[in-house]
């Protein structure tokens, strides 16, 4: 962990029978999360039936794990499975130590393993254990780590892939992510803004999308005020992407037409959970600098290519304060808002919650 076809008749029985069966299996493995939702943490962001995707690549016997895991400590399963891909492509790599000194399958700095604590630890958080220490169940509660004996064995190992996983599950619960704020329990595993990006994208790619279904509101219905004035530029939906040329990319929000620095305040009350560059060594990319506001019952909106922000994380806002400057940052052809409705960890589109 860094600080940093239709057929009929009765010989169709036996095969409707056979996929009822299947059907049942399914549901089985559906895996419902104990968060409550707040940035993508819970609902269904947090929960269904593995995709297709994370049944090719998650391999199956970690899945178990990640879920036992998940149920104990309240994050969501698809969010430690995103975790162990991006950290160790699912514990192959070779060696599993970092540049760093992160360690194991989930790359934990030891001293977050371990406890800061110790007189040694500084910086990044190598600090300086001996083989029993860094194992050691008495240590780490005297030091306040986070590593914790998932398979009973009577030590806590990074290298173990049971303690490991139940140990970020407990780092990424105790820093939020338990509560909903899965972004900022990312954030405290890896500080950068293109690390959460990509966890969050493989964990939501890992989970069907056809769960949870949503009832949209007339406008004004859901609480939700159309943000700035101007015209729709881009709707939400597949488009010609306007700077790649890729065709069919799916646009996951709703372009509004502003001016350089106009307010943009926030279209409903709630409490920030991002605010910032979506990759700092990178300004053109992604939502470039973008504000998320996370508003209660699963409701979260994101503000993005922003010039400026006037938010920070945590803080409380009501509708109509001021969280931005309309801008061009990240990956934008002129200045305009990118504005994103998420419901239980889905972007759906926003017009029919502020009008057209």
């Amino acid at each position: 962990m860094k600080k940093f076809t239709i057929f009929g008749g009765l010989a169709l029985l036996p095969i409707l029978f056979v996929g009822a069966l299947f059907a049942l299996m399914i549901m089985v493995m559906m895996f419902s999360s104990s968060d409550s939702e707040g940035n993508y943490g819970g609902g269904g962001w947090g929960s269904g039936i593995i995709s297709q995707l994370g049944e090719s690549e998650i391999p199956a016997e970690y899945i178990p794990i990640y879920q036992a895991a998940a149920q104990k400590y309240g994050v969501p399963w698809n969010l430690l499975a995103a975790v162990h891909r991006i950290e160790t492509r699912f514990s192959t790599l070779d060696p599993m130590i970092s540049s760093v000194g992160a360690e194991g399958h989930m790359q934990f700095m030891p001293c977050t393993f371990i406890g800061w604590g110790h007189s040694s630890c500084s910086g990044a958080g190598k600090g300086d254990f001996s083989a029993e220490e860094k194992i050691s169940l008495a240590v780490i509660s005297q030091y306040g780590g986070y590593g914790v004996d998932a398979n009973g064995d009577g030590k806590a190992d990074m290298w173990d892939l049971e303690d490991a996983v139940f140990s970020a599950a407990n780092y990424l619960g105790k820093n939020g992510a338990a509560s909903g704020n899965v972004e900022a329990a990312l954030y405290q595993y890896n500080h950068s803004q293109a690390y959460i990006s990509e966890v969050m994208k493989y964990a939501t790619l890992y989970v069907t999308e056809g769960y949870d279904p949503i009832t949209i509101p007339q406008p004004g219905k859901a609480g939700f005020s159309r943000p700035v004035s101007g015209q729709v530029t881009s709707g939400f939906g597949p488009r010609t992407h306007p700077v790649t040329g890729e065709v069919g990319k799916p646009h996951e929000g709703v372009d509004f037409a502003c001016s350089l620095g106009q307010p943009i305040p926030s279209s409903k009350a709630g409490k920030v959970i991002m605010a910032g560059w979506q990759d700092a060594s990178n300004p053109s990319k992604g939502y470039g600098q973008y504000v998320r506001v996370d508003h209660g019952g699963g409701y979260v909106t994101t503000y993005a290519h922003l010039s400026s922000i006037n938010a920070q994380v945590g803080d409380q806002v009501s509708a109509g304060t001021v969280i931005g400057g309309c801008g061009s940052t990240g990956t934008s052809t002129g200045n305009h808002l990118h504005f994103e409705i998420i419901i239980n960890g889905r972007k759906v589109n926003p017009l029919p919650f502020v009008g057209g």
